[in-house]
């Protein structure tokens, strides 16, 4: 099938040559594909305005439509309304245009700029052991994404949305920084092609960041099954509505032997001291029923995700087959959100098995210094947090949280079958002076109890025993925006950070594989390595190095800059 591009006042027609019945139907608008439960979470818990909703439908130009009906014998003017989106539901010549008004454009970033009270870089700190940090002027990075979207089709109650999103990261230190794209969405959305039998329902495929739930102040997703994925969403039955997915992800575990170090003979990437690591696809299947409403101001979504290990039947890492390492798992989730003092207060409870205390649960079976490892793991955490206005001037976040995680296995590094337990605690009140300037103030602690931490130097591993780690947090910020009010963007900040951690009692100095009652040497041998060891560096675009570079032994220290942060 040949296709012809004719660009006529701005339109372009994408028009398939087929010796037949020939009908143009065309159509423009921008809908708002953001669902209300989940525009409700991004205000609510990302602070991400929605995009407005455009309704416009232009007048089709005679100009095009009559050169095009001049070249083609028609006995019948029918449309082809799925052109372009679905596929070619008859021999029809087909049209569709997509013009500027069908274009959508939203984004996030942050960027700036920062220093310590010791000279150098900015230096972003998070507890050891613990999956989050607070994020108030304690933020290393310029992280942007870009969405862009396209409203392909809307007619009949029938309408296709393009979804794009694609995330750029960098450790804004010079003035030419390279960085691969990640592509964080890419999907598509269709709403009304199961007419009365599900009215309101979509269809969707692709990537997507799938109905995330989030801490906004610690950037904490508890509840996030993202990947490439299928479902239906928006069922309506009767009491709230039903969504069903199957989602992807890709789990990391780390399995035996040990790796001692440089000099080991497998291939180079294995050379890193550490188990070897194997990347496991679990497949999730989601089931959520949202907006079942308690009262007028109290509504409840409950989740039912299944995880299934899924590694290839011909599988070999090591002395290891699929068996090792195909495990399943359960994760369960009830929120409970009522409207409060001009904002929200969310209630969460989860339980999660095995393969679901990864992905799912805001991997916190990833970066709790779990090893990754999934086998034998179960995970409880209960959680509350909001975004409330005290009075006219005086807005507030906060969070309350403990997450449990429990290793069955008691043989494997470094938690030995033993629990480790994040507990968080932070408020971020913000005074209004004016629509134009608020001052902030963020005060967060985190501890983990059984936590460890690791810094391999070359070929040799720094490696604590489990201990407990806590951190405490105060940031100061002097905020710029054009009105007040907690979701409020843009803003420029000028802030101020003190931090104040634990060190380990101790370290193990060697390449050899550690045992669940190691040998510690003092720390008064190397104050220095201890106290790094006291921090957690994953996502913080901060090393144990920088650290020992610039406080040493000791363990607190002020960080200053000024950030902007944007979303539309």
């Amino acid at each position: 099938m040949l296709f012809q591009h004719t660009l006529t006042d701005g339109y372009l027609l994408l028009c398939p040559f087929i010796e037949s019945e020939a009908a143009i139907s065309t159509t423009s608008g921008l809908i708002d594909w953001q669902d209300d439960k989940e525009s409700r979470s991004q205000r609510n818990t990302q602070g991400r305005l929605n995009m407005l909703s455009r309704h416009q439908s232009p007048s089709t130009p005679d100009t095009g439509l009559k050169a095009l009906s001049e070249m083609v014998s028609s006995v019948s003017r029918r449309s082809c309304q799925y052109c372009g989106a679905v596929a070619i539901a008859s021999a029809s010549t087909c049209a569709m245009a997509v013009t500027g008004d069908d274009i959508d454009f939203t984004a996030y970033a942050r960027s700036g700029i920062g220093s310590t009270d010791k000279g150098g870089q900015q230096l972003c700190f998070k507890a050891a052991g613990a999956p989050s940090k607070y994020r108030l002027g304690n933020e290393c990075e310029t992280y942007a994404e870009m969405k862009f979207g396209a409203n392909l089709f809307d007619q009949d109650g029938v309408q296709f949305y393009l979804d794009t999103n694609i995330a750029y990261k960098v450790a804004q230190q010079d003035d030419y920084e390279t960085t691969e794209p990640a592509v964080r969405e890419m999907n598509l959305k269709a709403k009304g092609v199961f007419g009365d039998a599900l009215p309101g329902s979509t269809l969707w495929v692709g990537k997507r960041l799938y109905n995330r739930h989030d801490v906004h102040m610690i950037d904490y997703y508890y509840w996030n099954v993202s990947g490439p994925g299928v479902g239906i969403e928006n069922i309506d039955v009767g009491m709230g509505k039903l969504d069903v997915a199957w989602v992807r992800n890709q789990n990391g575990v780390y399995y035996s032997p040990w790796v001692d170090g440089v000099n080991a003979t497998p291939p180079a990437q294995d050379t890193a001291p550490g188990y070897r690591t194997e990347k496991i696809t679990t497949n999730i299947v989601d089931f959520r029923w949202s907006d079942i409403p308690i009262t007028d101001k109290m509504s409840l979504e409950l989740g039912l995700d299944y995880g299934v290990g899924s590694p290839p039947d011909n599988l070999s890492a090591g002395t290891h087959n699929k068996s090792y390492f195909d495990k399943n798992g359960w994760m369960f989730t009830g929120e409970l959100t009522w409207d409060v003092l001009g904002g929200f207060n969310k209630f969460v409870v989860q339980y999660a098995t095995d393969a679901m205390t990864g992905p799912g649960t805001g991997t916190a079976g990833s970066y709790m210094q779990t090893t990754d490892w999934y086998k034998g793991n179960k995970l409880w955490r209960v959680l509350d947090h909001g975004a409330i206005s005290l009075m006219p001037k005086l807005d507030m976040m906060y969070v309350l949280g403990m997450t449990e995680v429990k290793y069955d296995k008691n043989d494997f590094y470094p938690n030995y079958g033993k629990k480790t337990t994040w507990y968080t605690a932070g408020v971020r009140p913000s005074w209004n002076w004016n629509d134009l300037t608020s001052t902030t103030v963020e005060v967060g602690y985190d501890q983990v109890k059984n936590a460890h931490s690791s810094e391999i130097d070359g070929g040799t591993l720094y490696s604590s025993g489990l201990f407990k780690s806590k951190l405490w947090k105060f940031t100061l910020a002097q905020q710029f925006h054009p009105q007040f009010g907690n979701w409020v963007r843009p803003q420029i900040r000028v802030f101020a950070t003190y931090a104040k951690w634990d060190k380990t009692n101790g370290y193990v100095e060697g390449t050899g594989e550690p045992t669940a009652n190691p040998t510690m040497s003092a720390c008064s041998t190397a104050p220095e390595i201890c106290n790094a060891l006291g921090l957690e560096y994953f996502d913080t675009y901060t090393t144990a190095d920088q650290i020992i570079n610039t406080y040493g032994s000791k363990s607190d220290g002020w960080t200053y800059g000024a950030q902007m942060e944007i979303w539309f």
